[in-house]
């Protein structure tokens, strides 16, 4: 089959427009009616609907069929061609959060010379899709936070490197802010600002909030840390973040609290992937030799 004649199918499966089509392709459409009978009789089937009796095109039963594969095949077909490519050129992937992999890469990178200019950052700004992209192999290595210690996942790499008390962060006009350390309770009449679902941050503050029984209590969320940062800032809101996502922001205190919950950091590396490519293998040896060298135990009671 001819992947640039299922190329066209595909396209005027969607528009059923001839014209439309051949429009898209800088090509005639007498080319692309060349190309749908091409596979037609290459399958022994009609697969486009010519009667002239409906005012659009229609697909046939067969040409339904085959429209829901070849999405299939041209998704796989280009998935193959970008890792050739990229082990063509040995490009190696690595999983990034701008907040939780910024604050490590300035480590990790300036012993990466070998990789500087073949790595391939994918970005993600939740560490639960990120664990995802890396359990199912999209993603072979990263950098991600969470609420438990340990992943016991065999098919993962686990290696600890900081643990960090959740804390509360309030402008400098707010009441807390003269305050270093505060109970849960202090705080059940004010007005906090959270991740939404999807982060590990809600899913904590969730469970934090339940645990102290602060029922009732105020919350906005947002999926965008620095909105929460921003709006705490500028605001009597209160928000519910760790550390390493706030650093040193220059319009918001950091009050603890009594009893904190965690947050776990780790390398993760997924090692059932990219076993053919020693390029990515060497690499993700490379990264876990370096986190070793820095890794902190986490104290779990």
């Amino acid at each position: 089959m001819n992947l640039k004649d299922l190329t066209y199918f595909h396209h005027l499966a969607q528009t059923l427009n001839f014209t439309a089509t051949a429009d898209y392709f800088y090509i005639s459409q007498p080319s692309i009616s060349m190309a749908i009978k091409r596979l037609e009789i290459e399958l022994d089937t009609i697969l486009i609907d010519r009667k002239r009796i409906h005012k659009k095109l229609s697909l046939t039963e067969t040409g339904n069929i085959l429209y829901r594969y070849s999405h299939q095949i041209l998704k796989s077909v280009e998935q193959a061609e970008e890792e050739i490519h990229d082990f063509k050129h040995q490009i190696v992937y690595f999983g990034f959060l701008p907040t939780i992999g910024g604050y490590f890469m300035s480590r990790l990178l300036p012993h990466l010379n070998t990789f500087s200019s073949s790595i391939k950052f994918i970005e993600e700004e939740s560490s639960d899709v990120m664990l995802s992209l890396v359990k199912s192999g999209k993603v072979p290595i990263a950098i991600i936070g969470s609420d438990e210690p340990v992943f016991n996942d065999d098919s993962l790499i686990q290696v600890p490197l900081k643990q960090e008390d959740m804390a509360l962060w309030v402008s400098k006009s707010h009441p807390l802010a003269t305050k270093k350390k505060t109970s849960p309770t202090t705080c059940k009449e004010d007005v906090f600002i959270s991740l939404e679902k999807g982060y590990m941050h809600h899913r904590i503050f969730d469970d934090w909030v339940l645990d102290h029984h602060l029922k009732n209590i105020q919350t906005i969320y947002t999926k965008e840390i620095q909105t929460a940062l921003s709006i705490a800032s500028s605001t009597n809101m209160i928000a519910f973040l760790s550390d390493i996502l706030v650093r040193d922001h220059p319009g918001l205190v950091k009050v603890e609290i009594e009893q904190p919950p965690q947050i776990y950091i780790s390398l993760i590396v997924n090692k059932h992937i990219h076993q053919s490519n020693t390029f990515q293998t060497t690499f993700n040896q490379k990264i876990i030799d370096l986190a070793q060298e820095f890794s902190q135990p986490f104290n779990v009671e």
